[in-house]
């Protein structure tokens, strides 16, 4: 999808709690592994004691309005998103989120697609501003905590350390911030049992255990073949979505105006197995890795990455850079953005 040109990220914020887990004191007191940090490509993860995902969002949300300058009344379209629970069992943490920050006049709704939500929120968000010309201003938010009665951030997954926080973005129409230019999407449905595995149907949440184990249901993928298809897939799937994303932003992969190319915030491995081949042998910059001290945020990767891209003077004005996401299913994309003008601001 090539965007209208007059669509920009006009903020974009993560909401990190102020405690973290350290990665190497946990090795010290026999929790992790001694290559676990080095696995999971982190030193350290943010950690919620009290504050709920969904307050996370609210707080993500109102500093992207913040920097945007927007007043929450603006805000036509509310996307929330996340992977992990919310709070609370039967209920739209969506329209919370959207009491709570003040976006009385907007729709809101939420969009599960696992840790590539948030890159779907945006193209829906793109797709109803290009559609609707009345809508003029959308807030995306992601947020998750991964509290250890139900998720073990460390040990619940292969080569992943899981962070909590918050993130969010501001669509409009200004002009400002970060230019959307392009987004590609690819699916393989196929894919979909690695998460699933060989468990049953269960009649309620948490049912085949507490906490999630995902390595449970990997090792279920595997063993029926999964992995090597996988291995396959993904870095071709990846290697697609660059050269579709590049071509319809009109440009070529050794462009000199492309600045970087950000990662998502997952272990050395998993970046070596799906999205490096692709990027080293289409494109001359240097990928950049974000998630040193944030681990994986979940569907939050994207707008993290977009928020240190547009704080941090990484991008001189009229300079692009490329954001990979990609999220259980499967689903990979690659959304091309340009600079305009200076950044909004650093910030935690």
């Amino acid at each position: 999808m090539r965007f209208s040109d007059g669509l920009t990220v006009e903020a974009a914020a993560t909401w990190l709690p102020d405690t973290t887990q350290s990665a190497y004191a946990l090795v010290a007191d026999g929790v992790l592994d001694p290559d676990g940090p080095e696995a999971a490509g982190v030193v350290e993860v943010p950690v919620s004691y009290a504050t709920s995902a969904p307050d996370m969002a609210v707080s993500a949300g109102r500093k992207a309005l913040a920097l945007a300058g927007v007043d929450a009344t603006d805000i036509g379209l509310l996307l929330h998103n996340w992977i992990w629970h919310q709070g609370h069992d039967f209920w739209s943490p969506a329209h919370y989120v959207a009491d709570r920050v003040g976006a009385s006049a907007a729709i809101p709704f939420g969009i599960q697609q696992m840790c590539h939500a948030g890159a779907m929120a945006l193209h829906t968000a793109a797709a109803y501003l290009t559609a609707d010309p009345s809508l003029s201003t959308a807030l995306i938010t992601t947020a998750d905590r991964f509290d250890p009665a139900g998720f073990d951030r460390w040990l619940g997954d292969y080569q992943v350390a899981y962070g909590d926080g918050g993130t969010a973005a501001v669509l409009g129409r200004s002009g400002r911030g970060l230019r959307l230019v392009a987004h590609a999407v690819l699916a393989a449905p196929e894919m979909e049992s690695m998460y699933r595995g060989a468990d049953a149907f269960s009649p309620a949440p948490l049912a085949h255990g507490r906490p999630i184990d995902v390595r449970r249901t990997k090792r279920a993928f595997l063993e029926a073949g999964g992995m090597a298809r996988f291995a396959k897939t993904g870095p071709e799937a990846v290697r697609t979505v660059v050269l579709q994303a590049l071509s319809e932003a009109g440009l070529a992969p050794d462009d000199p105006r492309i600045r970087c190319v950000a990662l998502p915030r997952l272990g050395p491995k998993v970046l070596e197995l799906m999205y490096l081949p692709a990027v080293q042998e289409l494109l001359v910059v240097e990928p950049v890795r974000l998630g040193a001290r944030t681990g994986h945020l979940g569907c939050g990767d994207l707008f993290a990455n977009l928020a240190d891209l547009g704080a941090r003077d990484r991008l001189a004005p009229d300079e692009y850079a490329l954001v990979l996401t990609g999220g259980g299913g499967f689903t990979w994309s690659c959304l091309v953005v340009q600079q305009v003008g200076d950044g909004w601001g650093a910030g935690r």
